[in-house]
């Protein structure tokens, strides 16, 4: 195909809301100062209806009202629509979570009538599993709104990514990052991948400019790991890490409804991330088995 990059406009759309506005805007200048002949557009498209903000950015990607779609890996489908494709993950932030909290400095410092505000039903699995029993209220605002529900003393907690502090300037508030042994991140936290369309190579090529590929590997090994697990109802969380001397190693876990969270690892290299999930998550399969009477 024939195509001059030079000339090209190229939109890269992104969800509503600040953290993801900030990251798109990094993102669009990192992309001009590979490209600096390609107009680039940044575009916020708006979530539609109550399924949340895949589905309205898929959209547009399909019908070309956008080129790119900027999305944040821990809450993307394991399975992408038909036509689409995951063309970049970019340089992985932090993916530990952080506790925000006033005087306290362990999620086991909280007494059983505190309440931990979370952004995510998986996040309350895995606490309820873990035995905590503070109260746990799911948010539904922006990070400012939550720190301002912190501040007036509605909620004595924020248990959130450390990557959202991070991209919004907000490190400052972390008090704690947990240990991921502790409390596992979320599949491919403080990760942002570029999705574009499969008939699209010119996007594709301009997107790929940011690849990391150690990040890439990462998400893809926590990914192979979640979707292995999907049909099970388990809330799932996962982190592969590369030590110095190259060696790759994922940690995997699941909470169940009525049971504790059970974990494992798996090491390998960085090639056989999608096998070294799947691997792992056979193995917390078996775990599960052995529970059941």
């Amino acid at each position: 195909m024939c195509y001059n990059i030079a000339m090209a406009r190229i939109v890269l759309g992104n969800r509503d809301g600040p953290l993801a506005l900030a990251q798109a805007r990094t993102a669009v200048s990192e992309l001009a100062g590979e490209w600096p002949d390609v107009h680039l557009v940044q575009r916020t498209i708006p979530a539609s209806g109550s399924n949340g903000d895949f589905p309205a950015l898929f959209a547009a990607l399909e019908k070309g009202s956008i080129n790119i779609a900027l999305v944040g890996l821990e809450r993307l489908p394991n399975t992408l629509p038909e036509g689409l494709r995951l063309a970049a993950v970019t340089k992985r932030l932090e993916p530990r979570s952080a506790l925000v909290a006033k005087g306290r400095r362990s999620l086991s410092g909280l007494t059983g009538d505190a309440v931990v505000g979370v952004p995510a039903e998986r996040d309350r699995a895995f606490l309820v599993s873990a035995g905590h029993q503070f109260g746990i209220e799911l948010l539904s605002g922006t990070i400012d709104r939550d720190l301002g529900l912190l501040a007036a003393g509605e909620l004595d907690a924020l248990l959130v990514p450390s990557s959202t502090l991070i991209a919004l300037d907000r490190r400052d508030r972390m008090t704690v990052l947990l240990d991921p042994e502790t409390f596992v991140p979320a599949v491919g936290q403080g990760s942002l991948g570029l999705l574009v369309r499969e008939d699209d190579d010119m996007s594709f090529e301009i997107a790929y400019t940011l690849q990391h590929r150690p990040s890439f590997d990462r998400v893809a090994a926590e990914r192979s790991f979640q979707q292995a697990l999907q049909q099970e109802g388990l809330a799932v969380g996962a982190l592969a890490s590369v030590a110095g001397d190259g060696e790759f190693t994922l940690l995997g876990a699941v909470a169940s409804a009525n049971g504790p969270v059970l974990q494992g690892t798996v090491n390998g290299e960085a090639r056989e991330a999608e096998e070294l999930g799947r691997e792992l998550a056979q193995d917390v399969l078996e775990q599960l088995k052995s529970l059941q009477p």
